[in-house]
């Protein structure tokens, strides 16, 4: 089985089984007397240099490398990665607070940014691809003509999240 895996598998099961080692051996460690505060430094740390130890070993100057990987990732790991991006913790935190906040009506708000997010995804992602395009300002840049529109798109997100807030 494992010489028949591709090298971006392998890593994906190096990655995992190092992770998971990495938990049981803070999870020994807390039953051993490990102080919490320590076990919590160690995981920030390991996470950190993880990260950086990836970086490092994947580092490219090509644009078409950084964002997209060459386009040599296979669907189910891109798939994987877009998953995981969406399912950030800040969605959730985000998405749970606003059930707390606004009760049943706030069920709305996240039918609606699950919704808007499938939507997306089969509805611009494969042009996206098609176009040569990284982002969605790029695809409309490219498909409508003209930085203009591209640079008000851009303001219209920076300046969307302050059109909800209510004087102080």
């Amino acid at each position: 089985m494992p010489g028949s895996l591709t090298r971006l598998q392998r890593y994906y099961l190096l990655y995992t089984g190092g992770f998971i080692l990495f938990v049981a051996a803070l999870a020994l460690l807390g039953d051993h007397g490990m102080p919490p505060r320590w076990i919590g430094y160690s995981f920030l740390i390991f996470t950190i240099s993880m990260y950086a130890v990836i970086g490092i070993m994947s580092r490219t100057s090509d644009v078409s490398e950084f964002y997209v990987a060459g386009r040599r990732v296979p669907a189910f790991f891109n798939g994987m990665a877009t998953g995981a991006d969406w399912m950030s913790a800040a969605s959730f935190i985000g998405l749970a607070g606003t059930l707390y906040l606004s009760g049943y009506q706030g069920l709305a708000f996240v039918l609606g940014w699950t919704g808007g997010f499938v939507l997306v995804s089969i509805l611009i992602g494969p042009y996206l691809r098609k176009f040569g395009a990284y982002t969605v300002p790029d695809f409309m840049a490219f498909r409508f003509g003209g930085m203009f529109l591209m640079s008000s798109m851009v303001s219209a997100i920076l300046t969307t999240p302050s059109c909800g807030r209510r004087p102080a």
